[in-house]
């Protein structure tokens, strides 16, 4: 079952709309159509229940996101050297707003736009047009993210199309704490990534050695283990689910086609208010991106992140809800 009801206006009066979708488990998920954002992922524990997502109660919050909390990022998830997108030999030059390089999308990426929403029984499905030169990207985009509940899997579907040749990376930013949003530290969660393979960055964040074997580095999660440090890094995806694990008996299972794994422990997160009053802090949450891998400096995009003309494609990621 699906639910709408109004969750405010923008800074320039649009209605911002939130549809809950919600099983017979008990668990029940809310989707904005302001950034076709994750808002909340309420689930059944002991009796009770414990919302495990970070989040805002307003929509002026959302606006003046500087985190991405829950949000779909495009066009363009991760970083863009010296913002200058090449997909093969053609360059196009796109709006930087990290220092010199672009980050999830640009000034205005989608996770600033009002989403057009269709609620089916237990789905939502946003879609999204990106006009050619928006943010520097080429082509006219046609876009969706849709939002699936059934028993204790959501499934997050993003499809696109352009009519030209295109660089398209999409994701979702849901920042998971498992003890719920308002637990804390995360860093005694426990996580297994089956990746043979993570990407070095520099100091700007930027790729620039290509990848690297996680074998004797802290980057090996293959297998289940506490977090404890800090992480900010791609990781190249070899088969099997990405598994996340709190202290309190609730745990996440993710399976995805897309290639790699974007793990970032919320190091950046600075202490700001959240939903119901909750204060978020550092390493407060922990963020499983899936998504294509990431653009070495001076380099194309990876061919997984080109969406040729005419050709449509989708990315489709299932996170199963664990309890104990």
């Amino acid at each position: 079952m699906v639910t709408k009801q109004p969750f405010g206006k923008t800074k320039d009066g649009a209605d911002v709309f939130a549809y809950t979708i919600g099983s017979d488990r008990g668990i029940a998920v809310t989707v904005l159509d302001f950034g076709a954002t994750l808002q909340s992922v309420v689930l059944p524990h002991r009796g009770g229940s414990v919302d495990v997502l970070l989040g805002y109660d307003t929509v002026r919050e959302y606006e003046e996101n500087d985190v991405y909390l829950g949000v779909s990022v495009g066009r363009f998830a991760g970083r863009i050297p010296d913002s200058l997108l090449k997909i093969g030999s053609d360059v196009f030059p796109v709006t930087a707003n990290e220092g010199k390089n672009q980050l999830h999308g640009g000034i205005v990426g989608f996770d600033k736009r009002i989403w057009h929403a269709e609620a089916g029984d237990n789905s939502v499905t946003f879609s999204l047009t990106s006009r050619d030169g928006e943010e520097g990207y080429p082509g006219n985009l046609r876009c969706t993210a849709a939002y699936t509940l059934e028993g204790d899997v959501l499934t997050v579907v993003y499809s696109g199309e352009s009519d030209r040749t295109t660089a398209w990376n999409p994701t979702n930013h849901a920042y998971w704490n498992l003890n719920g949003h308002d637990a804390g530290d995360t860093r005694t969660h426990t996580l297994l990534i089956p990746a043979d393979r993570y990407v070095p960055v520099g100091p700007d964040m930027i790729a620039s050695k290509g990848e690297a074997d996680v074998s004797g580095t802290k980057f090996d999660f293959r297998t289940m283990r506490e977090i404890k440090e800090t992480y900010d890094h791609s990781f190249v995806l070899s088969g099997g689910p990405i598994r996340l694990r709190g202290t309190i008996g609730i745990g996440v299972e993710i399976e995805t086609d897309c290639k790699a794994v974007q793990f970032y422990n919320a190091k950046y997160l600075s202490e700001r208010k959240g939903k119901c009053g909750a204060v978020y802090r550092p390493f407060g949450a922990v963020c499983l991106e899936t998504e294509g891998r990431q653009t070495q400096r001076n380099e194309s995009v990876c061919e997984e992140n080109i969406l040729y003309a005419n050709e449509p494609k989708a990315h489709t990621t299932k996170i199963r809800f664990l309890f104990e």
